[in-house]
């Protein structure tokens, strides 16, 4: 799809947006550009990653996304980790971060 189809059905059913894997941030430049797309759309953007959040800030590249994301969940799955109360990640190393950019 182009982006310009992805935007045409996120305006038009009026959803908030979820970026997940494979890894977003292997792809950082057009995942920039997709996530300012949709937050000039109005909509919120959560992002999960495998990446934490230090490796994120420390890469030029990986932070290319971060002005555009609302909410980042950050760090890999981790299986002996697993917690099924969490919210919204499935391993306790996992953090939910608003991002403080925005």
């Amino acid at each position: 799809m182009t982006l310009a189809e992805l935007m045409e059905i996120i305006v038009e059913e009026d959803f908030d947006v979820t970026l997940t894997g494979g890894d977003p941030l292997y792809n950082p430049e057009s995942i920039a550009l997709l996530a300012k797309k949709i937050q000039e759309s109005g909509h919120k953007v959560w992002l999960y990653t495998g990446f934490t959040m230090e490796e994120i800030l420390a890469s030029e590249k990986l932070s290319l996304p971060l002005p555009y994301i609302d909410t980042i969940v950050d760090g890999p799955f981790i299986q002996f980790l697993r917690d099924r109360d969490l919210p919204f990640r499935g391993s306790s190393n996992q953090r939910i971060i608003h991002n403080p950019f925005l």
